[in-house]
C-alpha cells in the first residue's frame, strides 16, 4: 500500500505541556483509518496541526509524498475535512455556504452539483434553510458536503457521528464506505468504538500525545492463537484434546469449542488430529475481542 499521509516525531507543546511527543503515524491510500483516544490524548491537536490551524515545533508531514508547509496550506491540496464542529455563515442558507466555498476555491461548480453533494451526505431538504438552526450533526454533514465538493484524496473527519441519532449514525457509517469504494482515503477520529469496528481498515491509538499502538483492524480484533471448532462430536473431541500436549480447550457451547493453541501450533495440526481419528470438523473460526476491550486494555497499560 502507498502511504497518502506519513507524519514523522511530530511534537506540539503548549508552555510545558506536551500535546503531541514525538508522534509517528501513517494513513494509507484507499483505506478508513479510525484514529482512536481518551479526551485529551492530543487528537485534536493532531488533526489541527494536519490542517495548518496548529504549527508543530518539530516533526514532519507529508502529503501526497510531499512536506506540507505549515504556513502554507495550499501545498496540502487534495486533503480536506474538519476539526471539530465546521464553521458556516448562520444567516445564510446550506446552498448559499456551499456556493461561497466554490467561489473561494475558484472552482466553478453549478447549483445542481452542489444539490448533489447535499444529497450525497442527506441533506438534500435542507438546502434552503439557514445553518443557524441546524443541530451539531447537521453541520457536520454539511462540513463533509463542503469538502466533497472538490473531491479529495484524503478526507479528515473529526468525531463525525457526534449529534447524530441512530438513523444518521447509520446513514454516516454507508457514507464512509461509499465514500472509500469511490476512491476516497478516510481519517476518522471517533469516540464511538463501535463505529469504528465496523468501518475501519487500520486503527491509530494515542495516548498523552504519543502513538502506542497502530494496526490493521483484524490484528487488534483476532485473540492470538484461540479458535473455535464446530464438530459433530464434541465430548470426544475434548477427550482427544485433553490427551495431546499443546492444545488447550477454554469453552465448549454446545458442538463449538474454543481451544487455545501453544505458539508454533496452527488450527491446522487440531483439524488433522480430530479428522485423524474420526472426528468432523465443520468450521474453524479465530477468536474476536470488540475493538472496544483491545482499546481499554491498550490504554490502561500507558
Amino acid at each position: 500500500m502507498t502511504h497518502l499521509l506519513t507524519i514523522r516525531s511530530l511534537t506540539k507543546r503548549f508552555g510545558t505541556f506536551t500535546a503531541l511527543d514525538k508522534l509517528d503515524m501513517s494513513v494509507e491510500e484507499g483505506e478508513v483509518y479510525g484514529l482512536l483516544g481518551p479526551n485529551g490524548a492530543g487528537k485534536t491537536t493532531l488533526l489541527s496541526t494536519i490542517f495548518g490551524l496548529l504549527l508543530p515545533d518539530s516533526g514532519e508531514i507529508q502529503f501526497n509524498g510531499q512536506k506540507i508547509a505549515p504556513a502554507r496550506p495550499e501545498t496540502a491540496r487534495g486533503l480536506d475535512g474538519f476539526v471539530d464542529t465546521p464553521a458556516f455563515f448562520p444567516h445564510l442558507t446550506a446552498i448559499d455556504n456551499l456556493r461561497i466555498s466554490v467561489r473561494r476555491r475558484a472552482h466553478k461548480l453549478s447549483d445542481q452539483a452542489i444539490l448533489d453533494k447535499l444529497e450525497q451526505v442527506g441533506m438534500a431538504d435542507a438546502g434552503e434553510r439557514k445553518v443557524g438552526g441546524f443541530s451539531t450533526g447537521m453541520k457536520k454533514r454539511l462540513g463533509i458536503a463542503r469538502a466533497l465538493l472538490i473531491p479529495p484524496h484524503l478526507l479528515i473527519l473529526d468525531e463525525p457521528t457526534s449529534g447524530l441519532d441512530p438513523n444518521g449514525v447509520k446513514d454516516m457509517r454507508q457514507l464512509v464506505l461509499d465514500l472509500k469504494a469511490a476512491g476516497v482515503s478516510i481519517l476518522l477520529s471517533s469516540h464511538v468504538l463501535s463505529e469504528v469496528e465496523q468501518i475501519a481498515d487500520r486503527v491509530g491509538i494515542i495516548a498523552h500525545g504519543r502513538m502506542v499502538r497502530e494496526d490493521r483492524l483484524e490484528a487488534l480484533t483476532v485473540t492470538p492463537n484461540t479458535y473455535w471448532f464446530t464438530v459433530d462430536d464434541a465430548t470426544s473431541a475434548i477427550s482427544l484434546l485433553s490427551a495431546h500436549d499443546g492444545f488447550v480447550v477454554d469453552r465448549v457451547e454446545g458442538n463449538d469449542i474454543q481451544i487455545r493453541l501453544t505458539p508454533g501450533l496452527s488450527p491446522a495440526h487440531v483439524n488433522r488430529l480430530l479428522v485423524e481419528n474420526g472426528i468432523l470438523v465443520q468450521t474453524i473460526r479465530p477468536e474476536k475481542n470488540h475493538l472496544e476491550d483491545t482499546f481499554f486494555r491498550i490504554i490502561g497499560i500507558h
